[in-house]
């Protein structure tokens, strides 16, 4: 959750000034439009309440105001910003126009729902351009209004600015009221932009957490962004895994006179782990040597964010001398959290010596970013293992398939050449048969490789043609293997998640593959149809079938029976596998799909 309003000002200052400058000129834009409307109805109050004495005043200047407001919106609309100054500009003639209409129109009937909703406009403009500071002084301005009359007349003007007798209480009370008004409306609009600026500030160091680049890049990114954050030197994360107990520590320090990062990772042993892993008071906490230290006293002050709370609340603690002794500090803000779960991983982030905001601010930034950060950060950690780990089991199926099926093959066709050559000088007409055998066995080979080569290519997949790409596999394997194959569907074109796309597609290379390998086929029917809510991809062959005999679900599939890399694929994405095999007279695959749990859509 984020604390918008624990964090001071000075902490985010520079993400502050970044709304400002990037959602200025959509703020003035809309400022502008409002302007417009209410200058019209302006126009429509004061003509029909104005005094006759300012008449010929009220309607130079109302017509002066919506020239005035049309322009200006014309300006914001093809202008890239105002800049501070025509901010500047444009807020004081909103306020004397404001001032006016209090003059003019304020004693009429309705005159004080036009004001307050003129003035809340101008309130509001200025709480989202310069917070509760500016729309304080702009309501000064308006306070000093019943101050006025009585100032000119002490010097014989009050000619210039009479004043009823009975209006000078309805000034005070009104005074009153917009000086609460403007305290409300500049607190709301600092809080807003604070809120802003804090959650952009998260975003922006979350951001660094990319899953397209590797895990060190990301580190590498994060604790760089965390340095310049906070304005330390120096930061340290380290990481325990639970289940297997290791422990890494990622270290981060700024090159002297230059704005990079130098960023170390080692493992810790088991010694080092208590290190960094010693008790803490909170989560979250900001330890400072004590003022005034006394002899012997190695005792630090503790800012601590209470876990149940969400408070700051004072302690004081002593840390780890083996802790101080590697890592000298002055100040030191912390942060531990936990993700993952039983499979997950501990860590501990150390910023020593920040130099920039408040101790509470400090604090409350880093416990929030923490709670943002880690799980985003750990999701990058499990992809690349989890990629790698895919990697890996590729490389081993590759690794089988080729010790399995080339090298053993080449190793037959050796001893088949070897065996031939020596029964060449005594019989040369086996001669002829041995090399039938060897041809036979490497064209088998050779379209073996070829098989795993086209395994290995990536997918050049197109959502909206999917089944046209499922019939362009069962074209190639018919030109490939000469087995007569055939491909229909009752979709002509569908949108399919591209990883679902990618492993019905390996599906159906992998069935095709074992039914050029073992079924003796002479023709295979391939289809693809959504029906009943499910997505289906039926392939069917009229070979020699399986050894049983029926039709097998997935659940009596998981025993020893049936192709396990298809049944490994169809689990993976959440399918059901079933096989139907005539014994002699072929086999069929059927691989259903939920429509609904893959976000379906029919074209």
């Amino acid at each position: 959750m984020i604390h918008a309003g624990a964090i001071g000002y000075p902490l985010v200052e520079g993400f502050r000034a970044r709304i400002v400058t990037t959602e200025g000129q959509r703020r003035e834009q809309t400022l502008a439009s409002v302007r417009f409307v209410l200058a019209i109805g302006l126009a429509v109050y004061l003509l029909r309440v104005v005094q006759p004495a300012y008449a010929q005043f009220t309607y130079r200047s109302v017509l002066a105001y919506i020239v005035y407001s049309l322009l200006l919106l014309v300006l914001v609309r093809t202008r890239q910003d105002l800049g501070l100054a025509g901010r500047l500009c444009v807020h004081a003639v909103d306020t004397l126009c404001a001032t006016l209409i209090f003059w003019l129109g304020g004693s009429a009937a309705g005159g004080l729902l036009f004001e307050n909703v003129f003035l809340i406009f101008v309130l509001l403009a200025a709480a989202y351009r310069w917070g509760l500071r500016g729309t304080l002084a702009t309501s000064g301005v308006w306070i000093l209004l019943p101050m006025a009359p009585k100032a000119l007349a002490t010097v014989g003007l009050e000619h210039v600015w009479p004043l009823p007798p009975d209006e000078s209480q309805r000034f005070l009370i009104q005074a009153l009221t917009l000086l609460v008004t403007a305290c409300v409306v500049g607190y709301l609009g600092e809080r807003e932009t604070d809120l802003r600026a804090h959650t952009s500030l998260i975003a922006d160091v979350m951001a660094k957490a990319r899953s397209e680049t590797g895990f060190r890049e990301t580190m590498q990114a994060v604790m760089d962004a965390l340095l310049d954050l906070f304005d330390a030197d120096r930061a340290v994360l380290a990481v325990r895994q639970t289940g297997s107990g290791r422990a890494f520590l990622w270290e981060a320090e700024r090159q002297p006179g230059t704005p990079k990062t130098v960023v170390h990772l080692s493992e810790l042993e088991s010694f080092q782990k208590e290190r960094y892993f010693f008790p803490v008071p909170g989560r979250t906490f900001y330890a400072s040597r004590r003022s005034v230290p006394r002899q012997g006293d190695k005792r630090f002050q503790l800012l601590v964010r209470d876990a149940e709370s969400n408070r700051l609340v004072n302690a004081s603690c002593p840390l780890p001398d083996y802790f101080l002794t590697w890592h000298p500090l002055t100040s030191l803000l912390a942060t531990a959290n936990t993700s993952g779960g039983r499979d997950g991983w501990s860590s501990r982030l150390f910023l020593f010596d920040p130099r920039i905001g408040d101790r509470g601010a400090k604090v409350c930034l880093l416990h929030d970013l923490a709670e943002e950060l880690a799980p985003a950060v750990y999701s990058v950690y499990r992809l690349r293992r989890l990629r790698s780990r895919a990697v890996s089991m590729e490389r081993a199926r590759i690794a089988r398939e080729l010790h399995d099926g080339v090298i053993q093959t080449l190793i037959g066709v050796e001893m088949e050449i070897a065996a031939a050559h020596r029964q060449a000088s005594s019989d040369p007409s086996c001669m002829a048969d041995g090399l039938r055998s060897i041809d036979g066995r490497l064209r088998q080979e050779i379209l073996n490789v070829r098989d795993l080569v086209q395994r290995m290519k990536p997918l050049e997949l197109d959502g909206r043609q999917f089944p046209d790409c499922l019939a362009l596999v069962v074209d190639k394997f018919r030109r490939d293997t000469g087995i007569c194959a055939r491909f229909v569907s009752d979709v002509r074109q569908i949108a399919l998640p591209r990883y679902l796309m990618y492993e019905l597609t390996r599906i159906l290379q992998e069935a095709l593959v074992n039914v050029r390998k073992h079924s003796h086929a002479r023709s295979v029917l391939v289809r693809f149809a959504a029906e009943g809510g499910l997505w289906k991809l039926v392939i069917e062959d009229d070979g020699r079938g399986f050894e049983f005999s029926g039709r097998l679900s997935q659940a009596e599939l998981e025993t020893a029976r049936g192709p396990l890399v298809l049944k490994e694929r169809v689990r993976s994405i959440g399918g059901e596998l079933a096989i139907e095999s005539i014994p002699g007279h072929g086999a069929r695959l059927e691989v259903a799909l939920p429509q609904e749990a893959h976000g379906y859509e029919k074209v």
